[in-house]
This record gives C-alpha cells, sequence and structure tokens, in this order.
C-alpha cells in the first residue's frame, strides 16, 4: 500500500491522489507508489485484464466477474465496481460512483460523482411472490463515447447512451439515448442536441446534410414562389380546351384537381387556399363570383356542403358516412375557402348547432375507435369546425364545452392517442386520426394537447415504422398526419425534438426534391401533380420549416383547412365557455 511518504516526491496528498486519480494517472517519471500491488491483486481476484498507466484507488471497492479497464482510466476513492464491467481508454470514474450489473463504456467516458449505472433490473412480475425469490434481469447498459454522465444520475437497465451525449446531473436514464443529446429529468428526455449549439462551424456530416438542405430549399422556394400562377391555371377547368371564366360554371366549379380531371368543389377551394397562401386570394378568380357560388353549396336546412353527385343527406346528416364524406369535408373545405375570401357561410351549421350535449357524446363513444379511429376523427375535425364557423359567424357555440369535456376524459395518456392500432393498419388508424381529431379542437381553439410527450412517442414510432413515408405508404395525408402533431407537440414541449432533427430534415429535402416544374406537387408517387398534392404539401414544407428553424422567411402560410394560426381559443371561467375571436 502506499504511503505518504512514498507520495512525498510528487507533493500530492494521498487523499487527494485517491479522490483525484489524473494526478497519478498522469505523473511524470513512471509508476505512481503502489499501483502496481493494487493492481495484481485486483487481477488475482478478478482476472482482469487492465492496460497501460490504470489507477485504481485503494478506497474503492472492486468486486467484479470480470473487469476490463482501458488505458490511462482511472476509478477513484468510494466507487463500488461489481459482476461485469467493461472500461474503455481514458474515462474517469470519479469518487462514490456505482457499476452494476453488465455496464460497458466507450472511450473518453467521464462519470461524474454519485453516478449509479445499474446494467440489471428485479423481476417483480409476480406479486404473490416475494420479490427477492423472483429473480434478476439483465440486459446491461452500454454508454458511447466521449459521453458525460452528470453527478448524482441514474441510467438504467437496458439503456444504450449515443457517443458525445451528456447527461445532466439528477437524471433517471429510462430509455435509449441519441447520439449527440443533452438529456435531463425524470425520467430523462432530450433537451437539445449538441451539433446546434454552434452557430458556425462543426458538426459533422448532420450538419453537412442540413445545410445542403437549407441551400436546396432556398432553391426551392424560389421555384415555387415563380411557378405557383402556373399551377393555378395549368388546372382551371375546361370546356372545349380553352381556359374557363374566372367565374364558375353551374354547379361544376372553376378548378380540377389535375388537367383533364373531373370539375368538383374541392378543387375550386384547393385553388383558393394555395392561392391566399400566398396572400393573393384574387389570383384564384373573381372574388365575388367565387363567393356567391361557395355560398350556394350549402345545404340551408342542414348546413353541409354536399359534393353534387354524392348520395342524398338523408334522415341523419350527423352520420359517419364513408361514401359520401365530402358532406361533412365541405365544412373545412367550403367554410376555410370562403374566410380565406373575407366571406361567410349564408346559413350556420344547424346539423351541430341543434345537438345538445347528451346527444353529442352519445355519438363520441358511438364512433369507431378501435376499427376505424381515421374516419372517427374525421368526424371530430368536422365537428369542431363547424363550432368554429357557428361560433364566429352566428355567435353560437353549442357543442364546444361538451366535446372538450368528451376529449379530456377519453384519451389515452399512456398513447396520447383517442383510437387503438387496427390489426392491418397498425398505428396509421389512431395517428391520422389524431391529427384530424385535434386539427378541428386544440389546434384550432389554441388550446394545449394533454399529453404531448405521450403524441411525440407514439408519433415518432409510426413514422420509423414506416420509413418516415419516403419510400413507402407516402402520401400527403400519411406524413402531413405526422408532421402535424408533432408541430403541435413542438409548441408545448421539447421532448425528443433534437432527436427527431435529422430525420424532419431528411422528410424536408425527400419532399422539395419532388417538386414538378410548372406542375406543383402529386398527392402519392405516381399520381399527377395536382392541386390537392401542392396545396398539402406546400402546407408540409411550412411546418417541417417551422419545426426546424422557424418559417419567417417563407413567402407562404397555409390558410384555410391548413393554417397553423388558431382560429380562436376556448378560455374556461369557472364552468363557463367564453370564446375569443382571433382575426
Amino acid at each position: 500500500m502506499a504511503t505518504d511518504e512514498d507520495l512525498g516526491s510528487a507533493d500530492v496528498p494521498r487523499e487527494q491522489v485517491e479522490a483525484e486519480p489524473w494526478f497519478a494517472v498522469w505523473v511524470d517519471g513512471g509508476e505512481w507508489p503502489g499501483q502496481a500491488e493494487r493492481r495484481a491483486d485486483v487481477v488475482e481476484r478478478t482476472g482482469a485484464r487492465l492496460g497501460d498507466r490504470v489507477f485504481l484507488a485503494e478506497g474503492a471497492t472492486i468486486v467484479c466477474e470480470s473487469l476490463d479497464v482501458g488505458d490511462r482510466s482511472y476509478v477513484a476513492t468510494g466507487c463500488v465496481l461489481r459482476d461485469r464491467i467493461t472500461i474503455g481508454d481514458d474515462c474517469s470514474i470519479n469518487p462514490y460512483v456505482v457499476m452494476a450489473g453488465r455496464v460497458r463504456l466507450g472511450d473518453g467516458v467521464r462519470v461524474a460523482s454519485f453516478a449509479a449505472l445499474y446494467g440489471f433490473n428485479h423481476v417483480f412480475d409476480d406479486p404473490d411472490v416475494p420479490i427477492w425469490q423472483q429473480g434478476l434481469d439483465e440486459q446491461g447498459i452500454a454508454i458511447g463515447d466521449d459521453v458525460w454522465i452528470g453527478t448524482h444520475a441514474v441510467v438504467c437497465d437496458g439503456v444504450t447512451i449515443g457517443a458525445h451525449s451528456v447527461v445532466a446531473a439528477g437524471a433517471v436514464v429510462t430509455a435509449d439515448v441519441p447520439p449527440w443529446s443533452v438529456v435531463g429529468g425524470v425520467p430523462a428526455r432530450v433537451l437539445s442536441d449538441r451539433r446546434d449549439r454552434s452557430a458556425a462551424g462543426g458538426g459533422g456530416a448532420a450538419r453537412g446534410r442540413r445545410a445542403a438542405t437549407g441551400v436546396a430549399l432556398d432553391r426551392f422556394v424560389e421555384r415555387v414562389t415563380s411557378e405557383w400562377p402556373g399551377v393555378l391555371e395549368r388546372c382551371r377547368a375546361t370546356d372545349d380546351g380553352t381556359p374557363a371564366a374566372d367565374g364558375v360554371v353551374a354547379d361544376l366549379g372553376a378548378y380540377v384537381d389535375v388537367p383533364g380531371g373531373v370539375r368538383a368543389v374541392r378543387p375550386t377551394c384547393d385553388a383558393i387556399e394555395l392561392a391566399a397562401a400566398f396572400g393573393a386570394p384574387e389570383a384564384a378568380g373573381d372574388r365575388g363570383a367565387l363567393v356567391s357560388w361557395l355560398q350556394d353549396r350549402q345545404d340551408p336546412a342542414t348546413g353541409l356542403f354536399p359534393e353534387p353527385g354524392e348520395p342524398p343527406i338523408g334522415d341523419d346528416p350527423l352520420a359517419l358516412s364513408l361514401d359520401a364524406e365530402f358532406r361533412q369535408y365541405g365544412v373545412l373545405s367550403v367554410g376555410y375557402a370562403l374566410e380565406a375570401l373575407g366571406a361567410a357561410p349564408r346559413h350556420p351549421v344547424r346539423c351541430v348547432a341543434d345537438v345538445g350535449a347528451d346527444d353529442l357524446i352519445a355519438r363520441l363513444d358511438a364512433l369507431p375507435w378501435r376499427e376505424l379511429a381515421w374516419p372517427a376523427g374525421s368526424w371530430v375535425d368536422f365537428w369542431g369546425t363547424s363550432v368554429h364557423l357557428n361560433r364566429r359567424h352566428f355567435g353560437s357555440d353549442q357543442g364546444l364545452e361538451a366535446l372538450f369535456g368528451w376529449l379530456a376524459t377519453r384519451v389515452d395518456p399512456f398513447t396520447g392517442m383517442w383510437g387503438a392500432p387496427h390489426r392491418d393498419w397498425g398505428r396509421l388508424m389512431p395517428v391520422n386520426g389524431f391529427y384530424r381529431l385535434t386539427r378541428g379542437t386544440y389546434a384550432q381553439f389554441g388550446e394545449p394537447l394533454l399529453h404531448p410527450e405521450a403524441v411525440v412517442d407514439t408519433v415518432a414510432a409510426h413514422a420509423r415504422d414506416n420509413g418516415w413515408f419516403v419510400d413507402r405508404n407516402r402520401s400527403a395525408c400519411n406524413v402531413l398526419d405526422v408532421v402535424h402533431p408533432l408541430w403541435l407537440c413542438a409548441r408545448q414541449t421539447d421532448h425528443r425534438r433534437a432527436e427527431l432533427r435529422d430525420a424532419l430534415a431528411d422528410t424536408l429535402a425527400d419532399t422539395i426534391g419532388r417538386w414538378e416544374p410548372g406542375a406543383g406537387f402529386a398527392f402519392e408517387p405516381g399520381a399527377p401533380a395536382g392541386l390537392q398534392g401542392t396545396e398539402m404539401w406546400l402546407a408540409i414544407v411550412f411546418l417541417l420549416v417551422d419545426l426546424l428553424d422557424g418559417a419567417a422567411g417563407l413567402p407562404w402560410t397555409p390558410k384555410g383547412v391548413h393554417r397553423p394560426s388558431p382560429a380562436g381559443s376556448v378560455h374556461r371561467d369557472l364552468g363557463t365557455t367564453i370564446m375569443a375571436t382571433h382575426e
């Protein structure tokens, strides 16, 4: 054992070396007195493999089944190392750290005092058997290179911490940490990406990729700004090969979705929203003619907007109908197009305004949340938008308070969803249904989501399962229904924001690369470019840019169905719902 006299030549007290072993690791003149004997004892007892200039404090408890320590690494006094431990080169294990179970550290890892890394867990599944008799489960812990684990942090079994990450003091890490992350909290969540901390230089491949995306985005913005009027003209309806007049024709509309397509209500609304996004709604046609034509689409008795040729509305206009979806979606499409033109529907949506709270709740409960959560969410979107139109233009908020009350009591806190995964479609049904539901409620009225962190986890898992919709299941609906929820959650939480940043940047790069010169975007691969695809994908680009860097510099802001700003807000005061309009 080293004595004070042995250490005197280094002019550092023995107690200080035990607590600050770098004095020993980097001492001039070779071996630190007593360390050869200490290492020999540990090797004899544990069969350890120890690298060059390893320091093992005599005040550390080392009772490992296996131990591997790389060059120039040290274990300070008060530490407890047991079971199966691997430590890379140039690591520092500071005083009173505990590492147990199966733990592997990369090179250059710093573990601050009083941190605990437990690479095993007790089994406690059977409530009738004492926990100590149920055995252990061991997945192990893996720490990448160049990681700093702060004081009093706890890393749990099964966790991998990516290279170059920082774990804040007191954090409890229960899930994998992506490389370059700064995490903190209980349980720990990603707070930031270290590569984003410097505005200039650095950042490796990811930063270079984002820089390349920025250049491509600039070129894309220039092209879209010059070409969007031509996209409108390309889709103006024709009868004999000549462009239609600025007005509209009978009940058929002034636009088709794609050249050669059938005239319909929605393409005209998409054209209005697209022009309005660039601040020029008049580019879609004569305002007076368009307003009059849109208002004529409304059924005065119900307030719905059926598409010509749809089945009759029937006895129950609120029934969920998959073969006549537009008559309810038309509340969104036509209602917002009218607002984009500075106008309003002629009539309230009476079939919504006349429904009492008990009837609404019964209808919500009867929706097919387990099997068809997407259509169920679209029904809520229709209802919320109907209330918005009734409130804003006709002074009625009937059904709003009951709707938000139902939503608050039916949401799954573990997923943030209102629907369950489908046996064939997986998470597609609940995630897409979540987008439609929250678009017409929480987003539309500026209300905070109830479980945003759970939503991020669910949506991210869905996106990962589908390869972020780059090579499979890619459509404007599927991508928007992922991007908008993440964008909406980001207004409340930074949960996993840094982790998802590169995937979102890749989605943006993939999207802007699919613009067809002079034609716009196709709704999905293999389809022709048209108005619906162009309007929706430009909304997606706006949300992605806003998530990544802020969209203030873009020359368009989505209007209508996909507008990012709330149409109104809900304030609850002593059980009373009060609406405050945002013009």
